[in-house]
């Protein structure tokens, strides 16, 4: 298990590692063990599984990968991990400025994303797969928290969970999840200096799950909150 507290003491962000169990939905019989794990998972951050929100992407059908959206109290519960997968609401990023709501994404090789406006106080956490930044999603998730929350992008302070390194997105010119991640957060006004990569790879780190490993069941999950 990985624990980080960011942003000067204001953002707790924990990263949970193969030892600390699947944190993927796969199918119903093992819905108790993962609501089980996230929940365990939460709980390194001091909340209940009643009180984070879970980003669920899903694929199939979908065209757009650029589904952000609020957490408030009065919505918590579409988004709730307690809650039985199917129910959950699809979102590709969530933000929330609640300090007793925590914000939960399960990865295998994408990147996640921690983002922290620390003027308004604001907490985000986003999933930049391939489809996302194929449409321009981390420069989208900036705008969305112009839009919602009055950000201005050069307060914003960002965190890349682990993530598969060499992974190349072929219609982005072959870059890296990280380097179209980072030009479309620069191009949305984010300073460089506000980038925090710690290049951890989950292809080479033994103790992350990664679908090159063969294992396309296994997930980790990172969960953050304001402190």
């Amino acid at each position: 298990m990985i624990k980080r507290t960011l942003f000067n003491d204001k953002v707790e962000v924990v990263i949970s590692e193969l030892e600390d169990g699947n944190m993927r939905f796969f199918g119903s019989e093992n819905e108790e063990e993962i609501i089980d794990n996230q929940s365990k998972l939460g709980r390194e951050v001091d909340l209940a599984g009643e009180q984070i929100a879970r980003v669920r992407t899903v694929y199939g059908d979908r065209n757009d990968f650029t589904n952000f959206q609020e957490i408030t109290h009065d919505n918590l519960s579409s988004y709730v991990i307690r809650t039985p997968e199917q129910q959950i609401l699809v979102s590709d990023g969530l933000a929330t400025k609640c300090a007793d709501v925590g914000l939960l994404l399960p990865l295998a090789d994408c990147l996640g994303v921690v983002v922290y406006d620390e003027k308004l106080g604001v907490l985000g956490l986003l999933h930049s797969g391939r489809q996302n930044l194929e449409q321009n999603g981390a420069q989208k998730f900036v705008d969305f928290l112009v839009r919602k929350f009055g950000s201005e992008p050069k307060n914003l302070k960002i965190y890349f969970s682990p993530y598969a390194l060499e992974y190349k997105i072929f219609k982005l010119n072959n870059k890296s999840l990280s380097a179209a991640a980072t030009e479309q957060f620069l191009a949305a006004g984010v300073l460089a200096e506000n980038i925090i990569d710690p290049k951890i790879d989950t292809v080479t780190n033994d103790n992350m799950p990664s679908n090159s490993h063969g294992d396309v069941d296994t997930r980790f999950a990172i969960v953050a909150r304001l402190k």
